[in-house]
């Protein structure tokens, strides 16, 4: 039996619904995303997902072991030349094999156009998702400033446009630290016939606490810079290619968001708890700086698409320097307008230091149902078969792989949709 209290929503939701009742001109529309299934070892092997442990170190077809949900509720009210929406997001994850999960608020936000003074420019309040931008096959947002605050966007520049956005963190979250985060963003299509540029920066303050022993814990700035290109239909083939390149220091992460407040970007070394961990454990390993290059490029021609991507990140701190690298792809192909068959191999390494490098290799091949020929076109109903080989490095580090094996095999079924 699935836990589901949700209080805070349904009063949200109610609160939003009586927001619109009294505009002559509101408008409901709904979209989200949702993916649920199930799967089971071959030959006694366990029922895992295979990854490692960071950004882009995992390929997703027929290796997600959850049922997760977002539905935004969305009401648009038009009063004159003013548009306003209130968003609600209620959100659901659970693991498929403990038969529970839990629900939180992803969103609730207003956002308004069409003000006298200013009536291109979009002005938002709230908690939202922000500036995301990803990669399918791997689940990775490269970019990602979610958080609550305030901020405006599509400011006319002339040779672009512009966005400034403040978040702000509270205690609390889980250790990480109080800050605050400011985001501006450029964006332009004057670069090249085709060619969309963004550059986005982020500055953030931490605030000062106190560790397990009751002394001062400094707290650490942070600053991060991401400079993407995306070029449509990228030598003719009906897709297109996004590069990007990153660099974060401090406090900042490398999608644009809050790093530690503590021990900085480094995603490999965030405590769950850093205030438990005593401040000479977290001057030990402060994270320095890291970077980051990512290319992923899709294609589209008549039955046949996909998508490819490349990835390396550099992570630097006081102890030592770790370096991860996946390459991967999927592909497509539509036997009729509802038959597909797909097809899915990525191999990910990640080296922390002087230990032994972890390696990963995933292959899946999956029969699917589909509304249509597209490689991104939903709802998918798949049936899967999964095979995954690591070395024991891997499964030592803890990245949840079996210990006893450097191999397995998956199979099952899983439902995908977005709207």
């Amino acid at each position: 039996m699935h836990r589901f209290a949700f209080q805070p929503t349904a009063l949200a939701v109610a609160a939003l619904t009586l927001f619109a009742a009294g505009a002559a001109h509101a408008q409901f529309s709904t979209d989200g995303y949702f993916r649920a299934g199930t799967g089971a070892g071959v030959k006694n092997n366990p029922a895992a997902c295979y990854g490692l442990d960071g950004a882009g170190l995992k390929y997703r077809l027929g290796n997600e072991c959850d049922t997760y949900l977002e539905m935004n509720l969305k009401n648009t009210m038009k009063i004159g030349g003013l548009q306003v929406s209130g968003n609600i997001m209620p959100t659901y994850s659970g693991q498929n094999q403990e038969g529970t999960g839990s629900g939180s608020l992803g969103q609730a936000f207003v956002e308004g156009s069409g003000f006298d003074f200013a009536p291109q420019v979009n002005f938002w309040a709230g908690k939202r998702y922000y500036g995301r931008s990803d990669v399918h096959i791997t689940d990775t947002k490269y970019t990602q400033l979610d958080g609550t605050g305030g901020g405006a966007d599509n400011i006319d520049v002339g040779i672009g446009k512009l966005g400034v956005a403040y978040f702000r963190r509270d205690p609390g979250f889980a250790g990480w630290g109080t800050a605050s985060r400011v985001n501006v963003e450029f964006s332009t299509s004057n670069v090249n016939p085709g060619g969309w540029l963004r550059v986005l920066t982020g500055f953030v303050s931490s605030e000062e606490t106190l560790d397990k022993d009751g002394n001062e814990l400094n707290a650490r700035s942070g600053a991060s810079l991401t400079v993407q290109h995306h070029q449509h239909n990228l030598f003719g083939l009906g897709g297109g290619n996004s590069l990007w390149l990153q660099f974060a220091r401090g406090a900042s992460g490398l999608n644009g968001g809050f790093g530690n407040a503590f021990t900085g970007s480094g995603n490999d070394w965030i405590d769950s708890d850093p205030t438990a961990a005593g401040s000479a454990w977290l001057e030990e390993h402060r994270a320095v700086r890291s970077y980051r290059i990512a290319d992923a490029f899709n294609w589209q021609m008549g039955n046949f698409g996909g998508q490819v991507v490349g990835h390396f990140q550099n992570d630097d701190n006081n102890q030592f320097n770790t370096k991860s690298a996946s390459l991967g792809g999927r592909v497509a192909y539509s036997f009729t307008t509802n038959l597909k068959l797909l097809g899915e191999l990525g191999v990910s390494v990640k080296k922390p230091g002087e230990a032994q490098s972890q390696r990963l290799t995933k292959f899946t091949i999956a029969p699917a149902l589909s509304t249509g020929r597209g490689f991104f076109d939903r709802p998918e109903l798949r049936l899967y078969y999964t095979r995954a080989n690591w070395n024991q490095a891997a499964a030592d580090a803890g990245n949840g792989l079996p210990t006893d094996r450097t191999s397995a095999n998956r199979y099952g079924v899983q439902a995908e949709v977005w709207w």
